[in-house]
Parts: C-alpha cells; sequence; structure tokens
C-alpha cells in the first residue's frame, strides 16, 4: 500500500486543473510562450522566484545552502492533431500533448508547492527545470545546460510517465537505459522524364527499392546478434503523377543503438549501400547522417537510492526493473555531466492503452500526487546523500 500525506494526495484537483490546462494549449519545441508564461505564473502564486532559461525554459531554486540536486519536466508537445474525444481536447490544432508532457509539467509544479517547507525542515537545495523541446532535435537540454542550469548541481533526477505500465509502478535500470537515437535522410538524384520513355532517364524509383531492401541486411547480417539494433525507415517520397518518372526520391528514417562501435558502422554501411547502388543506375545518392540523443545511462547509486525511496513508501511490490528501451531521451545530456537517475512512473489508463505519440494517447491522472511525492523524497535523498559524498573541509 502506497502511503502518501493527505496533504500531497488533495493536491490532485489542482495537478488535473493543470495538466488539462496545459493540455488543451500545447506548443510544440521553442514554440511554448504560453506555456511558459503559465508556469512562471503558477510559481509565482506559490511564492517563489521563478527565471528563464534555454529561450522558452522556466526554472526556479528552492532552499539557500547545502547540495543541490536539480529535477527536469519537459513542457513541450508533438506536432500531431488529437483524435482523443475528452472535454479537454487540443485547442491548437495539429499540436498535441501525445507523450505526458502536460502531466511531467503538473508533476514538477506540485513538486514546487510542496518542496520548500520539505527543504527548510531537511536542508539543501533544488533546482526545478522546466525544459523546452524534448521533442524536437538536437533537443531543449543542451540549451538550458549552455544557460548555466547543472552549475553547482551535484545530482539530477526527472521522471517520465508510461500508458503502457501498470498505474502506481515505479522503476529505472541501472547502467544504460534507452537508446541512442540517430535519424537519416538519403536523397538519390536521377534524371526525369515521360512515363512511357523509361531508357530516357535516370529513374530514381527503382533505387530506393533496392536501397530499402538492401537496408534490411544492416542489422540481419551486419551487426553482431549480441548487439541490438534499430533501422526503421518511416517517410518515402516521390513524385506526384502517374506518367512521369520523377527526377529525385528520398527515405527518411531513424537507426537506434547502444553500442558507439555498432552506431559508426550502421552509418558506414548506409553510406556506402546508397553510394554503390545509386551509381549501378548511374543515379547519384547522398547520406545526410545526424547523431541525435545519447543514450540514458543511469547511476547505479541513484538508482538504488531511487528504490528505497519507493519501497519505503510503496513496499517492494511497487518497484520494477525497467528493461531497456529504444526509444530516444534528451535527459540523457544532463546525465553525462552530473550522477542521477531517470525513472518511469506507470499511469496505465486502463486495459490496450494507446501507445505514446498517438492521437488518441492519454494516461491515468490518479497517480500524479504519487509523482509528485516519490519525486520530492527523492530530491531529499540525493541532498542526503551528496552531503555524505563531500569530501571533508
Amino acid at each position: 500500500m502506497l502511503i502518501i500525506p493527505d496533504t500531497v494526495q488533495q493536491l490532485l484537483p489542482q495537478l488535473i486543473a493543470w495538466r488539462r490546462h496545459l493540455h488543451q494549449h500545447p506548443e510544440l519545441g521553442y514554440e511554448e510562450f504560453r506555456t511558459q508564461s503559465f508556469i512562471r505564473e503558477q510559481l509565482t502564486r506559490l511564492g517563489l522566484k521563478p527565471y528563464v532559461a534555454g529561450e522558452t525554459g522556466v526554472v526556479v531554486d528552492i532552499g539557500t545552502s547545502g547540495p543541490r540536486v536539480l529535477a527536469r519536466a519537459d513542457i513541450d508537445a508533438l506536432p500531431i492533431d488529437e483524435e482523443a474525444e475528452v472535454p479537454y481536447r487540443s485547442q491548437n490544432r495539429g499540436v498535441m500533448h501525445a507523450c505526458g508532457h502536460d502531466g511531467h509539467t503538473a508533476i514538477l509544479l506540485g513538486v514546487a508547492a510542496i518542496l520548500p517547507d520539505l527543504v527548510a525542515q531537511h536542508g539543501g537545495q533544488a533546482r526545478l527545470i522546466f525544459q523546452p523541446a524534448e521533442e524536437r532535435h538536437p533537443g531543449g537540454a543542451l540549451k538550458m545546460i549552455q544557460d548555466g542550469v547543472l552549475d553547482s548541481v551535484s545530482r539530477v533526477t526527472g521522471l517520465h510517465l508510461q500508458a503502457e505500465l501498470p498505474s502506481g509502478r515505479i522503476g529505472a535500470r541501472e547502467g544504460v537505459q534507452s537508446a541512442n537515437s540517430d535519424r537519416f535522410i538519403i536523397r538519390i538524384e536521377g534524371r526525369g522524364g515521360h512515363g512511357s520513355a523509361p531508357h530516357e532517364t535516370r529513374d530514381p524509383i527503382p533505387v530506393v527499392s533496392q536501397i530499402i531492401t538492401a537496408m534490411q541486411t544492416i542489422v540481419s547480417r551486419m551487426t553482431n546478434p549480441v548487439d541490438a539494433a534499430v533501422v526503421t525507415i518511416g517517410s518515402v517520397q516521390s513524385g506526384s503523377t502517374f506518367n512521369a518518372i520523377p527526377s529525385s526520391a528520398e527515405i527518411r528514417g531513424t537507426v537506434r543503438t547502444f553500442r558507439t562501435d555498432v552506431q559508426e558502422r550502421i552509418a558506414s554501411a548506409l553510406a556506402q549501400m546508397v553510394d554503390g547502388i545509386s551509381a549501378a543506375s548511374g543515379c547519384t545518392g547522398t547520406v545526410t547522417y545526424t547523431r541525435g540523443y545519447p543514450s540514458i545511462i543511469n547511476s547505479a547509486q541513484d538508482v538504488q537510492l531511487l528504490r528505497q525511496v519507493v519501497e519505503e513508501y510503496g513496499g517492494s511490490d511497487v518497484w520494477v526493473d525497467i528493461p531497456v528501451r529504444m526509444g530516444g531521451e534528451d535527459f540523457a545530456y544532463y546525465l553525462q555531466q552530473r550522477p542521477g537517475v531517470f525513472w518511469h512512473l506507470g499511469a496505465q489508463p486502463g486495459p490496450n492503452p494507446y501507445p505514446h505519440h498517438h492521437s488518441r494517447f492519454t494516461f491515468d491522472e490518479s497517480v500524479m500526487p504519487l509523482g509528485v511525492w516519490i519525486m520530492a523524497q527523492t530530491i531529499l535523498a540525493m541532498i542526503r546523500e551528496a552531503i555524505v559524498d563531500e569530501p571533508p573541509r
């Protein structure tokens, strides 16, 4: 049974109100001006002094002395037209909170509501950051870091709601938890012409077809079976009518890996395939390969710290060891510079939930007070651990 103070559980109506307001007014990465204003307004009402970072992000500091721990929520939405029939449906056509960032933001606002009293009682400092553009590569984390959010920070933590994980379950994984998340654009340049005279053209479409077929061997035949990897094609574009051969074609996709050497080998294999197949057909092929977010690598010490917090307030049956996931997450940049843990909070709204990034995505709002309490207690535990770890002066 989860032990959450009544004062925290009583935050649920406010958390829902915050979340649904954000859900109705979603904004894309670096366009979160209304969201930024709303967050600053709510923090100010709580008696705090927020300030801007990362262009459209918000930061607030709590406490005045001792080790400082950073907690992050992402605030941006996705370019998806919402289809969910809910009274708080997105009012911004073509933009939707389809990944739970509205819930993350509401939870961190809840943390801001209860943390000042806890920090005053236990000591230390917390820095709460509301980060833009997690969904927009190269990600808002880098800009927040450039603006100094990690200054004087000992440890970092963040959470992600998971609609496929049973509500109330909490977990993380020591070490690697997510994949390197890369993307590529393949462009084939040929020579277009009339569909009745293919011999006078250099048709890029058969070239694209051969490349797509050959790409299936990158994982199945060029990658060691013990090294997990994904090569996915998400878009193929060429031509616009039935009787004309186009002059160009384009393939877009993503590559997910855990090891740097595998990442490099796949990028090299892709370039060789495109060059060779294109040349054999008299076309020119180019690959634009962009390295995306690195892997989430959690500190073993901080995962155990989180687990102790979870088991203290919920028992051992609440904790779950999160499997490695192929998703990408720019919280990895914080973890490259400070030890910490990025954890998952189960928020399954019912059987067969819609997946993240789906136009009908939703989550179980009732878990938000749990997220507030575990996040606050994790921050306090990290502060205590940082005090122990500090060398004597």
